[in-house]
């Protein structure tokens, strides 16, 4: 087994076609065909079923492709850090964070770290909900920090703080409701729209959120300070977390509200992520070992 067969083997499964597999690795379409012919006399397996007008993984083929995709990541990390190696520099380390975890006790470590490693160069993304573990999977992090949305047996991972979400709307909307001191019928707020906050997965707008109303308009937006803004405008309803609003409830530009039979208000616990298979950089050590000493609950380290 080669690792230029492995490369257009995934790249057939990829794109669709043998013949998008050898335009997006510069190869031809023979030398494609020929490299997945040997993986399977090698092995004596089918990974394509050839019968169907594109290529379609045999059983023995998602197996295999799983466990290549996982093998061609730890090769192109190691492919970089042999350059940095070279170059004398180490990459930076990449690190994802949840938009809802960016609280002061998350930037407060973070920092720490910083002052404590100063020759360790960080490079910090964001994202949400199951985004935050896409980057992961597609290995454009070493180390995801956010709530425990897509995790499962391929994740390591440590519970460090819990955030409050709680949900809020624009007092003079509330007026509108009618809702006095009870909890506010479902009802009521189908004609308002529920602010959600995407992802950058495939079909966010469809997947992910947990709390939202069955019925009722939904609007969605990329970040929590977009959120923010329409909620204090009074153009929708939404549940936040509490860090991102905390000088709109002191001052009265947002209020809490009880949704019947919803879950208004809940503590949600934010996890430090990695990939088990993955080996991780000394950086991405070092960070993970402060990281889980600063948490008071090493109990969740899986």
């Amino acid at each position: 087994m080669k690792l230029d067969q492995l490369r257009a083997f995934i790249a057939v499964v990829e794109t669709g076609s043998f013949r998008s597999a050898a335009d997006s690795i510069h190869k031809t379409q023979p030398g494609i065909s020929a490299a997945v012919k040997a993986l399977e006399e090698q092995y004596g397996i089918l990974l394509f079923d050839r019968n169907s007008y594109r290529p379609t993984l045999t059983t023995e083929g998602h197996a295999f492709f799983q466990q290549s995709k996982k093998l061609m990541s730890q090769v192109l990390q190691l492919e970089n850090l042999g350059h940095d190696l070279a170059q004398g520099t180490e990459a930076p380390l990449q690190l994802c964070l949840s938009q809802m975890a960016l609280d002061d006790d998350c930037m407060s470590r973070i920092k720490a770290f910083q002052q404590r490693h100063t020759g360790i160069a960080l490079d910090i993304t964001t994202d949400h909900l199951y985004g935050v573990q896409d980057k992961l999977t597609k290995n454009k992090c070493e180390i995801a920090i956010g709530p425990r949305y897509g995790l499962d047996d391929r994740h390591a991972f440590i519970e460090l703080n819990k955030i409050t979400m709680i949900a809020v709307i624009n007092p003079e909307l509330l007026v509108t409701l009618n809702a006095g001191d009870t909890k506010i019928k479902q009802q009521s707020l189908y004609s308002i729209p529920q602010i959600l906050v995407n992802d950058t997965t495939a079909n966010a707008s469809e997947n992910g959120h947990r709390y939202v109303l069955p019925t009722g308009k939904r609007w969605y937006v990329n970040d929590f300070q977009a959120k923010k803004t329409l909620l204090i405008h009074g153009l929708g309803w939404a549940r936040m977390p509490r860090h991102c609003i905390q000088s709109e409830l002191k001052n009265g530009q947002l209020v809490p509200i009880e949704v019947e039979n919803f879950t208004s208000q809940n503590q949600l616990p934010i996890f430090m992520i990695r990939l088990r298979h993955q080996t991780m950089s000394s950086q991405a050590n070092i960070f993970w070992e402060m990281m889980k000493n600063f948490s008071n609950n090493t109990k969740n380290d899986l």
